[in-house]
């Protein structure tokens, strides 16, 4: 009988102090430090490469880079706060901003939320695949499923069985809580333009994905004060100023050239029309970052000059972004 009691007590006191475990375990939820480093409307030149990228090859010049969440995208190579941190240092110690590419419109077959089972068995909300990424699928942006996988307001009252089932499972961590903690500046949200294709079945799509975007903007800057959002394209939702509030800035692609084809001038109206949009944002003090993909010196040098104009910050690089940025061609001399 004495052993049975000694038996009893000792899994008595090896439950105890699991539970007094599990109670220590990190809050995957919990608030972090505030952002600090320089401003948006400091930057002057910026860099997007999210492929083959070496910190030693980013002139000391760009105050702006966007990169991607890990080395070759998947959850096995993701930065360390180290990496991140050697990205964001310029050679004279003054500090960049350094933002993360995270894709809201598309899901992607090589990040960590990616399950093997939807190749066969997709969910309800995954779409075919894009045929020009492999990789890339359209999703219902709108699906709650969907958007719990990017961000979960939700976990702010994480319960103790829920960390431990994180702690045993981080892959089911929201990705945007892995980018938080990485220690980026922000995000640059692509594919929010994803939503002029959904509104030929969905009236409801612009409204639909300013909603996500407000959501992740509130949610990331209430777990870090000062995380930066910056959505690339969709434009036509400046108009909204609710839109305008959740951001810090916008990106666009293809302003000039590209719309039909690398190296090809766009339609002068829609041209138009795009910077009519673009400039709600730079009227509430959101810069605005254009990138072009052109390799013609002249081309280059001659939006370079436009861009100016605008009061756009620009910069050029190869469509499959990977290739180490490289400064804006200075604007050819006016002609007297």
């Amino acid at each position: 009988m004495r052993a049975v009691l000694t038996t009893l007590a000792l899994l008595l006191a090896a439950a105890l102090a699991g539970l007094m475990a599990l109670e220590r375990l990190p809050d995957p939820a919990a608030p972090l430090s505030p952002r600090a480093g320089p401003a948006l409307s400091a930057v002057k030149a910026w860099g997007y490469q999210l492929q083959s990228i070496n910190p030693s090859l980013i002139p000391a010049e760009i105050d702006l880079l966007v990169i991607d969440y890990s080395r070759d995208g998947t959850a096995n190579r993701a930065l360390t706060p180290h990496d991140i941190e050697t990205f964001r240092t310029k050679p004279d110690g003054t500090k960049r901003i350094v933002l993360c590419y995270l894709s809201i419109g598309e899901a992607e077959s090589y990040r960590a939320y990616w399950r093997r089972r939807w190749s066969t068995a997709p969910p309800a909300w995954l779409g075919p695949e894009n045929p020009a990424w492999k990789g890339n699928f359209a999703v219902n942006y709108w699906h709650p499923e969907w958007q719990r996988l990017i961000v979960d307001p939700g976990r702010a009252a994480l319960s103790t069985w829920d960390r431990l089932w994180l702690a045993l499972f981080p892959q089911a961590q929201p990705y945007l809580d892995h980018i938080l903690e990485s220690g980026f500046d922000g995000v640059y949200l692509d594919r929010v333009d994803a939503y002029e294709k959904a509104l030929e079945t969905r009236p409801s799509a612009s409204v639909d994905m300013i909603g996500f975007v407000v959501a992740i903007s509130a949610y990331v800057k209430k777990r870090r004060p000062g995380f930066l959002v910056v959505p690339q394209n969709g434009e036509a939702l400046l108009v909204e100023p609710r839109y305008r509030r959740a951001i810090d800035a916008v990106g666009k692609e293809d302003l000039f050239y590209g719309e039909t084809g690398d190296g090809i001038a766009n339609v002068p109206t829609d041209v138009r029309q795009t910077i009519a949009e673009l400039n709600h944002a730079k009227a509430d003090g959101r810069p605005v970052f254009v990138v072009e993909y052109l390799t013609d010196e002249d081309q280059k040098r001659k939006t370079h000059a436009a861009l100016l104009q605008l009061g756009f910050v620009g910069t050029f690089t190869g469509r499959g972004l990977n290739l180490a940025p490289a400064l804006p061609s200075a604007p050819a001399p006016l002609a007297r």
